[in-house]
């Protein structure tokens, strides 16, 4: 069914009214809910008509056009939905996380979930306008533990991304059971956080210095610790956000997977050489904070997998580290694991 803006709809699953206000990309209809809900972006099929269409004048209207336009170049933002799972005897047990992106930027997130200062899970993407992403689910008894969300996104622009959102959400039972609400993007209720009302971003990235200020957020520690002039005028900063999702959590340190011409190491080099690819690798997976690695080093006679446990013994942040046996791997591979 084609919808107009000026219609009064009903959602088919939870029967909540609306005013159409506009008609969006990929079947959605953004529908001004009664209630105070604001402008979400919906399924035609999960909308059907209520009565006849609302008589809009022609005429131009700016007051009202120009409030209806703000709304709905945002929404309602960047939103996070808790979604209850429950056993047998209906209690919950869980929550699916969803995060939603009501805006019509496509956004790049990461989003990590933490109780007390201990990180349960991260999960890095990409989100397209006005769609949800189911994430993981959060324990119920997490609730009674510190639990709280780090939202970090960036939208996406020509030749770069846009400024840095952060925002750390603190989970409090209280203030969580007091959030039960429709959420229309689900079609049903659950436990809703508004994240971020308002996404900005320029319309493009910096054509001349990629490096610029969109990505300010991103250097300003490193930029701080060093003079100006040392940053290479030609080379863009790499974001780490998009750093950490292009990571292989994997090194093989095979010397025919490091170098072109391994027969050009001498022999007295090969584990010296083999160890140096593995430090650097590891101070990359601490600097952008991934959950784990895999070190591939083989059976053979044991040296380098001692050499590689000797370092992560001494290294801070390393949670624990195995060699177990991997269906993949068999005993060639260590494991680590950080805080």
């Amino acid at each position: 069914m084609k919808f107009k803006i000026g219609q009064l709809v009903r959602m088919k699953r939870t029967e909540n009214n609306g005013e159409v206000t506009n008609l969006l990309p990929g079947g959605l209809v953004q529908v001004k809910l009664d209630g105070g809900l604001g402008h979400i972006p919906i399924p035609e099929e999960a909308l059907e008509l209520v009565g006849q269409q609302k008589e809009t004048p022609r005429t131009p209207a700016p007051p009202p056009q120009e409030i209806s336009n703000k709304e709905v170049t945002e929404g309602n933002g960047v939103q996070i939905a808790f979604d209850t799972v429950l056993d047998n005897n209906a209690e919950p047990i869980a929550y699916e996380v969803y995060l939603l992106n009501s805006t019509p930027h496509k956004i790049v997130y990461e989003f990590k979930t933490l109780t007390h200062s201990d990180r349960r899970w991260v999960k890095v993407g990409q989100m397209d306008p006005y769609a949800k992403k189911r994430l993981e689910p959060v324990e119920y008894r997490w609730l009674n533990e510190k639990l709280s969300c780090e939202l970090d996104i960036r939208t996406v622009v020509p030749g770069g991304t846009g400024p840095r959102h952060f925002q750390k959400v603190h989970i409090k039972g209280k203030q969580f059971f007091g959030k039960y609400t429709d959420v229309p993007e689900l079609y049903r209720e659950a436990h809703l956080y508004v994240v971020f009302p308002l996404l900005s971003k320029p319309e493009s990235a910096p054509a001349a210095a990629p490096h610029g200020p969109t990505l300010k957020a991103i250097t300003k520690a490193h930029v701080a610790s060093k003079p100006a002039k040392e940053l290479p005028a030609t080379k863009p900063v790499q974001n780490e956000l998009h750093a950490k999702m292009e990571f292989e959590n994997t090194i093989d340190l095979h010397l025919p997977a490091l170098v072109r011409e391994p027969e050009s190491v001498p022999k007295d080099q090969v584990l010296s050489t083999q160890m140096r690819y593995f430090e650097n690798y590891l101070q990359m997976a601490l600097k952008l904070g991934v959950d784990n690695i895999f070190i591939i080093h083989g059976v053979g006679n044991g040296i380098l997998k001692r050499e590689i446990h000797k370092t992560l013994e001494k290294t801070r942040y390393v949670r624990k580290f195995k060699n177990e046996y991997h269906k993949k791997y068999g005993y060639g591979a260590t494991e680590v694991i950080f805080d």
